[in-house]
């Protein structure tokens, strides 16, 4: 069983959420103050690996390895809640090259 979590906007994690659950965090990036909040962002980390993706109300998606100090974070732009949803499954489930093979895009200015 692949082990993994999430963290909503005020830092609090939940091991092994239900897809109804990763649904309603998801779905309170929609909230009116959501980006106004200290960390407007909601997040799922597969645990063995240290991956995470992190989703913004803005509709903006990181993805970077927590356990790689030198990992450069990628992100995408636009992203629906559902495609988000499509890729923490993804992660969930330790498909760290399917959530890889997406269109990143690097800042490493």
């Amino acid at each position: 069983m692949e082990l993994y979590h999430t963290t909503d906007a005020d830092g609090i994690s939940e091991l092994n959420p239900s897809i109804d659950k990763m649904r309603e965090l998801l779905g309170s990036l929609d909230a009116r103050d959501a980006d106004e909040a200290e960390h407007p962002d909601v997040s799922l980390i597969h645990d063995h690996s240290g991956w995470s993706l992190s989703v913004y109300p803005s509709g903006v998606v990181t993805f970077e390895n927590l356990d790689e100090v030198d990992d450069v974070p990628r992100f995408m732009s636009g992203i629906t809640r559902n495609q988000a949803l499509e890729m923490w499954l993804e992660l969930s489930r330790g498909q760290i090259q399917q959530v890889n093979s997406r269109p990143w895009l690097r800042d490493e200015a």
